[in-house]
């Protein structure tokens, strides 16, 4: 298990000390990928899948809302939409997966509008990866069981505490606290994520449930 909880961090962390294009990545990045960022197991998901979560930063008083939500499922193959603050509105981007995790499509666009298609295109070769850049960090996860309190509901969850160390010798901590009550789960033994705090950032579940409906359509063909 502590071995999956490492590639669970390093797959959706970015290294602060890694560099992008030749720009050096700050806290706020990182941050950023950290709320952006869920990591689950397509075969695991059914249809009407949704999670919902709250995101806020100490010093900030914004909050900004993250989703995540399973609309359909075609021909064993699942759609999922991620909704994500743009600007001030919200944007879509609609991924067609296979329960192998593989990327088989992905649009992005406004709620109730006209995506566009960002994979597969005539002027890509390669699919969208996940924002991350964990090259020679290591983590070092910790898991215990605690039972805490969101949005005013109980949640008997897995603990789970991180530690990513850096070759320049920083270190990051992140605490995840996963609940089997909860869909879009990493694995089935964790379930779902309900609350997870890094740095300044804590995201907090808002909504689990197997309500989801799709907000944005893909074009026929």
């Amino acid at each position: 298990m502590k071995n999956a909880l490492a590639a669970l961090l390093l797959f959706s962390a970015a290294a602060c000390s890694s560099s992008d294009g030749g720009a050096k990545r700050t806290d706020a990045d990182f941050e950023n990928d950290m709320a952006s960022s869920i990591m689950f197991d397509p075969a695991l998901l059914k249809a009407g899948d949704r999670v919902v979560y709250f995101v806020k930063r100490t010093g900030e008083a914004e909050t900004q809302k993250y989703a995540w939500s399973a609309v359909a499922e075609d021909r064993g193959n699942v759609w999922i939409e991620n909704s994500i603050p743009w600007n001030a509105k919200r944007a879509i981007v609609k991924s067609k997966l296979d329960r192998s995790g593989k990327l088989l499509e992905q649009w992005v666009g406004e709620p109730g509008g006209v995506p566009g298609q960002t994979w597969p295109t005539p002027t890509t070769t390669q699919p969208p990866k996940p924002v991350r850049d964990s090259a020679g960090a290591k983590a070092d996860s910790k898991e215990e069981p605690d039972r805490i309190v969101v949005g005013g509901k109980p949640y008997d969850c897995t603990r789970v505490t991180t530690v990513l160390a850096y070759p320049d010798g920083r270190k990051s901590t992140m605490t995840n606290w996963f609940s089997k009550e909860v869909p879009f789960a990493p694995t089935r033994a964790l379930g779902g994520l309900v609350k997870r705090q890094f740095g300044r950032l804590t995201m907090e579940l808002v909504t689990g449930d197997r309500n989801a409906k799709a907000e944005m359509q893909i074009p026929q063909k």
